[in-house]
């Protein structure tokens, strides 16, 4: 009997250790993070909070660099675990990368086109697709206009999929710079791809469940309407209406105008549980501070808004893996101190401050990204190429991981380059 016993424990060892899947064999906590000004994608080990450097890949698509000078700009990364890639856009040469997730090595690349500028990613892993978004105008450089970019990476190699075209129904007239992206499933919408233009009021979410995909564009600041008494199709003295220009007159609804100077400025989105929170860099021209509204999936109608004041910049924004909070980058200007703040949302959408950490050392915060167990955050600098890591929880800063990102001369000041970050989960 006991010989017997033996065997089956022989045979029970033998059978765990020949597992492909077993824990012995399960890829590293990673951290990869742009470095614009190096033309590099910096991978750190995210199994401490020390993060220490595993490696740098060079980012060399179009082979334009000249003696140092960065060329490609690396700007987001994203990881699609289930099977095995990371993704990363440089938005000045206008490609897009994807990279085996073990050996860090590239499988593929994909130009889009003349004048294209990739900036953010969100990743269908089921479908193999990416959705990719364009910059907005940064000086000299302007950003892209009317549609997202969609690469399938089904075959293994990336294959442009044709754009998601943003003024192909309704009356939008143009859709420029749509930076901000979300991809969402089994929501209320089924699965759901949300954008903003950066240089105009418009928000546009796109069901790509449906057997014919087409985008609905919505107005962030709702046009002028009026109570049709009498069903003459124009304002009477006496119905009332919502004056949204203050001009005390009846005006057309809303239609496809695109105010340029608006006030919002969204940059990113993120959804969760049937609401969309995008960030808004707001407008200190227009006295316009920055905010994160809060928007209903199902009514397309903002329920709710936290406002940081001017200068605060809201940028990058993420919502958490296990709880009902979003976690939004403050990258601070104009002595206003840079940060990160966490805001609860009940079931209606409701918008509340759970904590907001800013300290005069965080230097023009950039990307964000956390930990699959909702205990960590990590923040990318693009003023001096740090990573700060944060409690998640308690909003307390753990630690500082200085030199990552290559600090560039810009005449009167030194900037680092850090931007897009994300992490294995």
């Amino acid at each position: 009997m006991m010989n017997l016993f033996f065997m089956f424990l022989l045979l029970f060892l033998f059978s765990c250790n020949d597992d492909p899947v077993s824990a012995n064999n399960s890829l590293p906590s990673k951290l990869y993070v742009c470095d614009q000004g190096s033309d590099r994608v910096v991978v750190l080990d995210a199994s401490t909070d020390e993060l220490t450097q595993i490696g740098a890949v060079s980012i060399d698509f179009s082979d334009m660099g000249m003696g140092g000078m960065s060329m490609e700009i690396p700007h987001f990364v994203a990881v699609d675990e289930a099977n095995g890639y990371w993704f990363v856009t440089a938005f000045q040469s206008g490609y897009v990368g994807m990279f085996d997730l073990e050996e860090d090595t590239l499988i593929s690349k994909i130009n889009l086109g003349a004048g294209s500028t990739p900036a953010l990613i969100a990743v269908d892993s089921s479908n193999e697709t990416i959705y990719v978004s364009q910059m907005m105008d940064m000086g000299m450089m302007s950003g892209g206009d009317d549609n997202l970019y969609s690469i399938d990476y089904s075959s293994g190699q990336l294959v442009d999929a044709g754009g998601v075209n943003l003024i192909s129904s309704g009356n939008i007239l143009s859709f420029p710079q749509p930076h901000a992206i979300s991809l969402d499933f089994n929501t209320v919408r089924g699965t759901s791809l949300v954008t903003a233009s950066h240089s105009a009021d418009w928000m546009s979410m796109t069901r790509l469940d449906n057997a014919s995909i087409t985008p609905s564009a919505y107005p962030f600041v709702q046009g002028e309407e009026f109570t049709d008494d009498n069903g003459n199709g124009v304002y009477d003295e006496g119905e009332a209406f919502i004056d949204a220009d203050g001009d005390s007159q009846y005006d057309q609804p809303q239609e496809a105008v695109v105010e340029i100077d608006n006030g919002f400025k969204p940059l990113d989105v993120t959804q969760k549980d049937d609401f969309i929170f995008f960030s808004c860099l707001g407008n200190s021209n227009n006295n316009i501070g920055g905010q994160v509204q809060a928007w209903s999936l199902i009514s397309f109608s903002p329920v709710s808004t936290i406002e940081f004041g001017v200068s605060s910049k809201p940028w990058h924004i993420v919502s958490s893996p296990i709880s009902n909070e979003i976690f939004v980058v403050l990258s601070g200007s104009e002595g206003v101190n840079a940060g990160l703040s966490c805001l609860s949302y009940d079931e209606n959408g409701q918008l509340s401050t759970k904590w907001t950490t800013t300290d005069p050392s965080f230097d023009t915060l950039h990307g964000l990204t956390l930990s699959s167990d909702g205990a960590r955050a990590y923040v990318s600098s693009r003023g001096n190429g740090s990573i700060y890591v944060f409690d998640a929880i308690s909003g307390e800063l753990l630690n500082t991981v200085e030199g990552v990102g290559m600090m560039m001369d810009m005449g009167d000041m030194n900037m680092g380059s850090l931007s897009g970050i994300a992490i294995t989960q």
